[in-house]
């Protein structure tokens, strides 16, 4: 008998899979699946042969309409970028998060944390993003995190993204007590995340999903061009209209919209350095490419 699901978690090759009924079943691949360019991951919708005893077989992995690459879930409709004061945030990885998300049509919300201890990574973000993204500001201590629960109306795939430690599992616990996933915190030494979720995870979350993901601190977006980069940036879209040249990649060409924007106190300077930062990487990517 074939049956369709979702994959919620996968470790060694071994994949659990649930059903429209809510039902799991621990599922195994051929190597075709496994070994090739498309590799089965969390969030692919399946089809699997029921070989009785809570076991299966895949035999189809369905057309994904999206894929985060960091980290790496299929299928999803909303991705939480979670940042919060300790550990310091990373806006380069903001940046790249969110550019993934523009590419692969995912809303993305930024979800600053532990606003309990601080509001000043709050203010920091809606000076960087308020007009890229939604910012949600909440803490896992004190009930806030119910914010978030209208992301998940109508069968959504919602997924959690950030550094280590910035709180996601201590979020998961706040809206779903049941997980009970186990939290980590800084390390002493380096004053960064201690990995504490090994596995990303699906979670039954009203009608849709959320995912529980190991924290990362690197997001690569080289499969964009360095003259590409600026069309992922809304907020600087809006303003090339006014640029010289149609082209512009607001860098070194002369009346440019955006760079007289910045100097006007009009568009964020921290986030233009960071943008002029990933479009050098991106020329410098492609001068070695070959």
């Amino acid at each position: 008998m074939i049956k369709q699901g979702t994959i919620v978690k996968s470790v060694g090759g071994v994949f659990t899979v649930i059903d429209n009924n809510g039902d799991k079943t621990v599922c195994y691949s051929p190597k075709k699946f496994r070994y090739n360019a498309d590799d089965i991951i969390i969030g692919d919708i399946v089809n699997f042969e029921d070989l009785k005893r809570g076991k299966g077989l895949i035999v189809e992995v369905n057309p994904r309409k999206n894929k985060l690459a960091r980290p790496e879930v299929a299928n999803v409709d909303v991705c939480l970028i979670v940042v919060a004061c300790e550990p310091q945030p990373d806006y380069y990885l903001v940046d790249k998060v969110l550019i993934n998300c523009f590419q692969q049509g995912i809303e993305p919300v930024i979800v600053v944390n532990k606003t309990d201890l601080t509001t000043e990574t709050y203010n920091e973000v809606v000076l960087n993003f308020s007009k890229v993204a939604e910012i949600a500001a909440v803490s896992a201590l004190d009930g806030s995190a119910c914010k978030l629960n209208k992301y998940f109306a109508d069968g959504q795939v919602v997924c959690f993204a950030g550094q280590s430690a910035v709180g996601k599992t201590s979020l998961l616990n706040s809206l779903i007590p049941s997980v009970d996933g186990q939290v980590g915190g800084l390390s002493q030494k380096s004053g960064r995340g201690m990995h504490t979720t090994r596995h990303a995870t699906l979670h039954r979350m009203q009608s849709g999903f959320i995912v529980d993901t190991c924290g990362f601190s690197l997001c690569d977006i080289k499969n964009i061009r360095p003259d590409e980069l600026r069309l992922y940036l809304d907020d600087m879209v809006n303003l090339s209209h006014n640029c010289k040249y149609s082209s512009c990649t607001h860098t070194a060409e002369p009346n440019c919209a955006v760079k007289n924007a910045v100097d006007c106190g009009r568009f964020n300077r921290d986030r233009y350095n960071r943008y002029v930062e990933e479009y050098n990487e991106l020329v410098e990517f492609e001068k070695n490419k070959y």
